[in-house]
């Protein structure tokens, strides 16, 4: 079994909003923020994975590493 998470002081703004949010996808607003949650976590990780490797010194936005990889490659159908 999981863990049970309580968020405190939530706005009736974003309350809403993440209701209106899980009932456009047709879920459950706990479903909802369970799958948000988790592609949450799964940034985390990547990000964390990302500079791990990282070379001190040198800089370059993920998105800019991304870019030029896809940019070289020769796509075939």
């Amino acid at each position: 079994m999981g863990t049970t998470v309580q968020i405190r002081n939530l706005s009736d703004d974003v309350t809403q909003k993440l209701k209106a949010k899980a009932v456009a996808a047709g879920l459950s607003l706990s479903e909802y923020l369970r799958r948000e949650l988790s592609a949450l976590a799964d940034q985390i990780a990547l990000e964390d994975r990302w500079n791990a490797i990282a070379i001190p010194g040198f800089r370059m936005p993920r998105e800019e590493v991304l870019d030029a990889i896809h940019a070289g490659r020769k796509w075939e159908d």
